[in-house]
């Protein structure tokens, strides 16, 4: 049986997901992947321009 590890780090925040299921890990992977592109989206949206 496989194991799935994902883990995400930045600085001190360290996020990690393990299962040995294939279709949970892909769902949360689509679900942060939704989530950063959702981000991005918005951030130079709202970014004030320079003078």
């Amino acid at each position: 049986m496989s194991e799935y590890v994902f883990r995400l780090k930045k600085g001190d925040l360290e996020l990690e997901l393990k299962s040995d299921d294939a279709q949970f890990i892909e769902q949360q992977m689509d679900n942060w992947r939704n989530v950063l592109i959702t981000q991005q989206e918005v951030s130079p949206a709202s970014a004030k321009p320079s003078v």
